[in-house]
Parts: C-alpha cells; structure tokens; sequence
C-alpha cells in the first residue's frame, strides 16, 4: 500500500532554544540598566515635587498666619529616610498652629543635599537668603536635581 502522511513535528530543538534565551538574555542585558535608571531618576522627581510642595505649604503658611516659618532639611546620613520638615516657632501668638507642623518624607533611593539645614520664611511668604537643594539618588551616579529657593 502506499506512506501515509504524518504531520511534522512541532517544537523547539535545543539549538532553537538556545538561540532564543541567548537573544533574550543580550536584551536584556541592555534594558536592565536603563529600567534601573529611569526608577531612580523617578524617585528624584518624586522628592522634587515634594520639595516644591514643601515649599508651597511653608509659604501658605507664612502668609495665612502673618508668621514665620522654618523649614528643617532633616539628612541623617546612611540608614534613615531623609525627609523636610516645616514648624512654626511663634506657635504662643497663635494656639490653632498646632496642626501646621508637618513632615514630609521624601522617598527612600534619594539623598538630600542643602546650603542651609533650616530655611526661613517671612511672614510675607519670602526668604532673606536664597538657599539650594540638591537631590541625587543613591543607587545611581548621576548628577541629581537642584531646586533653588529664593
């Protein structure tokens, strides 16, 4: 009688996988460092913009209560999470500045570099001095965000 037919055979042979993840694998070794950087430079923007709304509270505040406020750029160093943190220290002229303190934590991949460790706001809102953050993550060599108060 005659061959019958039979249909081929699917799957990978082992050169066929090995080519594949040899592929992958070479992908991916450029794509990780790029991911990694774009996570980094996410959590300085992030630290930025609550910097800046740091900035926009101390400035509400001053005004609204016709008083000065400090804003402590709070670094330990290696272990803590740094974070900037905003009081009132004529809080006896006005007992309803309780609740104005605030902190706010920046996220935990960034370091925070400043000229000053206190910066002070008027009762207009304003500085005396101009004063410079600087915002650089730790996990990348960067050069980091400046954000300039003035």
């Amino acid at each position: 009688m005659g061959r019958e037919a039979t249909a081929p055979e699917q799957g990978f042979t082992a050169i066929e996988f090995l080519i594949y993840t040899s592929i992958a694998a070479l992908l991916l070794s450029f794509a990780a460092p790029l991911v990694d950087r774009a996570i980094n430079q996410s959590q300085v923007d992030q630290a930025m913009e609550i910097a800046e709304e740091s900035i926009k509270q101390a400035r509400r505040t001053a005004r609204i209560y016709n008083t000065e406020v400090l804003m402590h750029i709070v670094s330990d160093g290696e272990e803590s999470q740094d974070s900037i943190k905003l009081s009132v220290p004529n809080m006896q002229r006005h007992s309803s500045l309780n609740e104005v303190s605030e902190e706010f934590a920046l996220p935990a991949g960034v370091d925070i570099l400043s000229t000053d460790d206190v910066i002070q706001f008027d009762p207009s809102g304003e500085v005396d001095w101009p004063a410079m953050i600087v915002f650089t993550s730790t996990q990348a060599g960067d050069g980091g965000q400046h954000l300039r108060i003035d």
